[in-house]
């Protein structure tokens, strides 16, 4: 069949052949038509008589069509610069809206209520959810006139809550303190930070290890049910994360946490201060959130930062490490026998403290008649042999004392939620009221009382016997709350020159250095008793800011304390800043007393003059250490719990159970040197290490440096 040109060439096109694109002739000057296909030389054009001036034409053609296209290509481009400029413009304006920030490593974000904390290198090291239970975002933000570069700064979420935000820092650290007002009671103030899988250390309940927190669940736990309402242990609001941060309550608000309450690993806090404005109740909360490199720089920029907030308190630091043991008078029943070891010199002591029970009535102010001739027989032979008294005080006043008369009539008691200042309190089975600390003539009257007895009877320190105040109670102070009640104390007696402290339980932070006792507790552990929580208790007051540690021995006062047992003690207590020596029964035993003398040699001889001297040169910085202290990166040092370190250089692995003679001890990097057998160990590593005795002390020697 009679097949056309045309579909031929479109069979083609469908066969997958390039058609051939028809292309109209150009007509030159004369009139003549030219293919502007074709291509040729100028020599060939005239071959083939086309005029060099045609091709000028089409050259001329295409430079108009690449010019129209480079214009459109810098019209795209000047759009995009324009559309980017427009968009930074909107960065820029979004981030002070819905951001603030802090230097480069604190960025709070308004709309989600959320603040993100980085270290120096930009990582994310605490995230947390802030004002949980308000519902509206923030509408505005506010600078104080008359501080420098976000010194003060507040976040308003509508009228209902204000976040103030205050910024302290150096060059590689930052603190920042984050106070919350105004809320209404239904929406109070409660921030939760994620923990992520970071080692935390800090204070729980009894129940639990500080060193490290782990796998500990609190919900709905009123944490000043047991602070200080049934205190039983010391107490130090501050927590601190492997990632170099530390958390930290400062203030005397009250307040709740929860520690894990999610699979997410959450830490919340949760104000319970309410208080008045024009008749409305509010809540406030007020914490501090530190930041540093790493957990040893956070501590020491978290202390300083305490420290620089109580301004006004100076002290001598050296005077107080004590180079005798303190003899702690545990009851009445021992005051003869103590008499007795005097009289004989069997006994050396730096302090003397009394009985708890010295007065016939809290608030008497005044030796119990029965017994004062006795305690000032045992005073007179202290000071024989350069050993001062110790004097516990306590602001309580039982109703059979002569001074509850003259208080109540003169409103220095702190008085019930109804204003009434007879308001009865019970303490240690007696009955009365509590002194306010805040009203300064009832300051001034019993500082009178304390001073006489001062006077009177040479006391060279003072133990501050913890005394639970209701929290509901009222003070002269209208700002004042009961969680300020005994560091207030403290710092007032702190005004007698040449008197030292001693405190019965810490409440929080002191700014002074004062001694602070640990209780050695004993805990049954199958079939043995152990002091398993002794060490982390320790570690974690000493990062609270209480460098003067003591082993107490209040707990082995009575007959269940075997020998092994008191050994077991004894290794750990030597190495402590302060020793105290109980009167104990197990004491008559010649044995014991041998044991006891030789381990004072130890401590004499090895321990005390490495200790004095890092008093002296780091008095701000802890005694007893944890070992990542000398060894930061070290991830094993972080979760030692039974070891501790006196300073930089020794290393001490007490056997804290009983019927044990072997045990694992880590060793962080370096040479360590026995001390009892100086075998080197090098590390890091674990080394089992045997005891041949229940009372050697194992301790290590740091070599080369």
């Amino acid at each position: 069949m009679f097949r056309s040109r045309a579909n031929e060439k479109d069979r083609g096109a469908e066969a997958g052949v390039n058609r051939e694109v028809s292309v109209p002739l150009v007509k030159t000057q004369d009139g003549k038509e030219f293919d502007p296909k074709r291509k040729s030389s100028n020599n060939n054009s005239v071959a083939s008589g086309i005029e060099p001036e045609t091709e000028e034409a089409v050259q001329a053609q295409e430079s108009k069509r690449r010019k129209r296209r480079i214009m459109k290509i810098a019209v795209y481009f000047m759009f995009g610069v324009i559309a980017l400029g427009l968009f930074a413009m909107w960065l820029i304006h979004k981030d002070p809206v819905e951001s603030l920030r802090f230097g480069a490593d604190f960025i709070m974000t308004s709309k989600l209520r959320s603040l993100e904390v980085k270290n120096s290198q930009g990582d994310s090291v605490l995230y947390g959810e802030m004002g949980r239970a308000l519902e509206a975002t923030q509408y505005d933000r506010c600078w104080d006139n008359n501080s420098k570069t976000f010194e003060e700064n507040c976040l308003h979420w509508r009228d209902t809550a204000e976040l103030r935000v205050q910024r302290f820092t150096n060059n590689t650290s930052s603190c920042y303190r984050l106070q919350w007002d105004g809320l209404m009671p239904n929406k109070p103030a409660e921030d939760c930070y994620y923990l992520q899988r970071y080692n935390w250390f800090g204070y729980l309940t009894n129940a639990t290890q500080p060193w490290p927190i782990n796998d500990v669940t609190i919900e709905n736990m009123d944490f000043y049910i047991e602070y200080p309402q049934e205190q039983s242990e010391n107490l130090v609001p501050i927590w601190f994360g492997q990632q170099g941060v530390s958390i930290f309550l400062d203030s005397s608000f009250p307040f709740v946490f929860s520690w894990n309450v999610t699979d997410k690993r959450q830490f919340c806090i949760r104000s319970k201060l309410m208080t008045q404005e024009a008749g409305v109740p509010l809540t406030q909360l007020r914490y501090t959130i530190c930041q540093s490199d790493s957990l040893k720089d956070v501590y020491s920029f978290t202390q300083q930062h305490r420290e620089e907030q109580d301004i006004g308190f100076s002290h001598n630091k050296e005077h107080l490490l004590l180079s005798k043991p303190i003899h702690a008078l545990s009851s009445r029943s021992n005051l003869q026998e103590l008499l007795s070891q005097l009289r004989r010199n069997e006994s050396q002591c730096s302090l003397l403290e009394l009985h708890d029970e010295w007065e016939s009535n809290f608030g008497d102010l005044e030796l119990d008649p029965n017994y004062a001739d006795q305690i000032q027989a045992l005073f007179r032979e202290a000071e024989r042999l350069n050993c001062s008294p110790i004097l516990p005080v306590s602001t309580f006043f039982s109703y059979k004392s002569p001074h509850f008369k003259e208080g109540v009539d003169r409103g220095y008691f702190v008085r019930d939620s109804q204003n009434i200042v007879t308001r009865m309190i019970r303490w240690r089975g007696q009955e009365g009221a509590a002194l306010d600390v805040s009203n300064p003539k009832a300051e001034a009257w019993f500082k009178g009382h304390i001073g006489r007895l001062i006077s009177e009877y040479k006391i060279s320190a003072l133990k501050l016997l913890h005394l639970s105040v209701p929290p509901d109670s009222t003070y002269y102070d209208r700002n004042m709350t009961y969680l300020e009640y005994t560091r207030k104390l403290y710092l007032d007696l702190a005004t007698f020159s040449n008197v030292s402290l001693v405190l019965e339980l810490a409440t929080g932070f002191i700014p002074l250095p004062v001694y602070t006792p640990v209780r050695m507790n004993f805990y049954k552990q199958e079939d043995r008793y152990c002091l398993n929580t002794s060490i982390p208790f320790s570690l974690m007051l000493g990062l609270s800011g209480f460098p003067l540690l003591i082993a107490d021995a209040d707990r082995m006062a009575d007959n269940s304390t075997t020998d092994e047992m008191f050994m077991r003690w004894l290794q750990i207590a030597i190495f402590f800043p302060m020793l105290e020596i109980p009167s104990i029964p197990i004491l008559k035993n010649k044995t014991m007393q041998e044991t006891l003398q030789w381990a004072l040699s130890v401590r004499n001889e090895k321990i005390l003059p490495n200790m004095t001297q890092l008093w002296k040169e780091q008095p701000d910085l802890p005694i007893i250490r944890p070992l990542w202290w000398v060894a930061t990166d070290d991830l094993q040092a972080l979760v030692i719990n039974d070891q501790f370190m006196v300073g930089d250089h020794m290393m001490v692995a007490p056997f804290t159970c009983e019927n044990e003679y072997k045990k694992n001890v880590y060793f962080p990097r370096g040479t360590w040197l026995r001390a009892s057998t100086k075998q080197e160990y090098i590390g890091p590593n674990f080394y089992s290490i045997t005891i041949k005795a229940a009372n050697e002390s194992v301790y290590f020697w740091k070599q080369g440096e």
